[in-house]
Formats: C-alpha cells, structure tokens, sequence
C-alpha cells in the first residue's frame, strides 16, 4: 500500500513540477507584457481549491491533475483559442503586440529548458560528472560488437555521421537504434575507417522498452566535480543531446521505423516516475530522480515547440503567418485549426497509452 502511495505521489509531484515551471513561464511573460492572467490552473476540470492573488488572477488545483493551463483574458477556453472581440479587450492576450505574443508563448517551453539545465548544472556541481572517452577496452566476446569486428583501442568517432564525444553519446546512441544497422567511423592505431555495426536487440522486461547493446566496455572514465562555468555549459550540453534524441526518435516515428517499446505514453511515463520515486529514498535514487524530472522538462519543453495547432510551436507559427501577412489570422480559423490540433494531439496520446498497456 505505501508502495503505492509512493508510486502515485511521485509521478503526480514530477508532472505537477514540471507543469507549474511550464505554466509559470507563460505567466510570467504575460504579467511583463501587460496581459491580464485571469486563471493559473494546475489540472483540468473542476477547481478543488485555490486562492485570487493581489492581482485577481486565480491560482488553483483542478480534478484532473494531467496538465494545466494559463487563461489569459479574452481566451475562450484553456486551449487558447481567442474570443471574436478579444483584439479589443485592454489587458487581453490579443491585444498585445506580436513581439509580446510570441514571448508569452515561447517562455512556457524555455521555462521548461531553465528548469532542466538548472538540475543538471546542480547535479554536475555538487555530485559531477561522468567523463568516458568513446574506446573499446574490453569486449564481451560473441556479443554485436565483437561480431563486426570492432576490437580493443578502438575509438568510435562518429555513428552515421553523428560526432561521438564520450562514452555515453555511444550509449545512448546504440540504445536507440536496437537491430539496425549503423556506420561506425573508427580510429584504429592513427588510421579511420568505417564498419557496419548492428546493435543487438534486447528487452528490458520491466519498462517493456527495446534497447539496443553492443556489448562494449569503457573502464577508463572518471567523475569530476564542475565549476560554475562549466556546470552550465555541460549541462547546456546534455539538454541538446536529449532534445537532439527526441528529434531521432520523431523522425524514426514519422517514417514508421520506431519500435513499439519506443513510444511512450502516459502509463510508462507514470511507471518510469513512480518507480524513481519509490528509489529516491538514498542519495543515489535521489539524483536519479532529479535528472528524470531535468529529462522529462527538457522532453516537455521540446515537444511543446512542435509545430503542432494547439500546442505552443503551434501558435508560433501563427504569429510567423501574421507577420507575413501584416495582419492576425481570422479568430475562426484559429478555432477550427486549433480543434484538429487537439483532436490530433488527443489521437495520439489515445494511440500512445494502448501501446504502454498491450
């Protein structure tokens, strides 16, 4: 039972995290820009409870704790869509200016990239860093690496023409192309060549998620405490290599080639949260649990930059048409675009979840 308590509280704690972080970001540049929050809402559907800051906006908790939402006046409902007069509202979302628009909207997901640069900058300062030159030392013999005839000292330069840094850019970059073949560009003693490699397939039976292993290992690595500076900067770093990840793996969906251990909804993700709360007890489990939360507002923050109606990329691109156009977009266009958004968006999370339970 308190395994389950547990459970359930860590993964509403990281989804109301990253949540409130995303949320505020919009709040935030809206209050700079001169348009009235009406609502900050934590969840959809019926308020729970909540209180009107010194501002009159509403801050509360709603019945559905899977999201949240910032109504700004002259929004017609959560989703943003405006109401017809809205341009003609003071204080409202439509009557500011586009260069303020586009601010409101792009600081929900660059909130999201604060908050995971943040944590892992944390992380790198006080636990540090794991550094691993990308070389074979040992191989674990019949395994996919020893197969191709990769062998000890090799360096791995790049995996189809993706810049290999250290050990784990290898990593994570073998993990994601379970059973298909990659080119390795290798140094071997001073000379570059390249070689066919493909990983072995493999399932992690608790995740029930493909991964792809070489069966290659790096004994050579070391873990240093950073400087502020350097904090930044690789953390910086590792907020790129997740987005850059994230990126592969939509193209690997587009183009149907993403495995169905790949795509993950909302019951995995709600697996993958509870089981880093249930483990957040000792100092290990802790850190493992302040990186997936830095991971999952990286994911959030990335996802919400999709070019996608209803999302916030979404209305970027509407605010780049304006602009063209030297006028806004009609308030029924945007309705009726907006509503396939979400239908879309609904289709897929419908579509993600039945692979998380089949």
């Amino acid at each position: 039972m308190l395994d389950t308590l547990i459970f359930l509280f860590g993964f509403l704690f990281v989804l109301t995290v990253i949540v409130f972080v995303h949320e505020y970001g919009h709040f935030w540049a809206a209050r700079r820009s001169g348009v009235y929050v009406e609502v900050f809402s934590i969840g959809f559907g019926q308020e729970l409870f909540g209180f009107n800051d010194r501002h009159g906006t509403r801050w509360r908790f709603s019945a559905i704790p899977l999201g949240g939402y910032v109504r700004m006046r002259g929004d017609k409902d959560p989703s943003g869509i405006p109401d017809a007069d809205a341009a003609k509202q003071e204080g409202s979302f439509m009557s500011a200016s586009l260069a303020s628009r586009a601010f409101i909207v792009s600081m929900g997901p660059i909130a999201n990239f604060v908050l995971g640069i943040a944590i892992f900058a944390t992380v790198f300062m006080i636990m540090g860093k794991a550094f691993a030159p990308p070389v074979i030392d040992e191989l674990i013999e019949g395994e996919a690496a020893d197969q191709a005839g990769l062998q000890i000292g090799d360096r791995i330069l790049s995996i189809n023409g993706y810049q290999i840094d250290d050990f784990n850019d290898l990593r994570v970059h073998v993990a994601e192309n379970p059973g298909r073949e990659l080119i390795f560009t290798i140094d071997r003693d001073g000379r570059v060549s390249e070689m066919p490699v493909t990983p072995l397939q493999v399932l992690d039976e608790c995740r029930g998620a493909e991964y792809g292993k070489l069966g290659i290992i790096s004994r050579s690595g070391e873990v240093k405490q950073l400087g502020f500076g350097a904090s930044i900067v690789a953390a910086m770093e590792e907020s790129y290599t997740l987005s850059l990840a994230m990126l592969r793996g939509l193209g690997r969906l587009i183009t149907g080639q993403a495995n169905k251990g790949e795509m993950g909804g909302p019951v995995k993700i709600a697996e993958i949260t509870g089981e880093a709360a249930q483990n957040a007890l000792d100092q290990r489990g802790f850190i493992q649990f302040l990186i997936l939360i830095a991971a999952l507002s990286i994911n959030l923050g990335f996802v919400n930059l999709m070019p996608v109606p209803a999302l916030d990329g979404g209305h970027l691109v509407f605010f780049g048409l304006e602009a063209v156009m030297r006028r806004p977009l009609s308030p029924q266009w945007q309705e009726w675009v907006m509503r396939l958004g979400i239908a879309f968006l609904l289709t897929l999370i419908l579509m993600f979840t039945f692979f998380d339970v089949v």
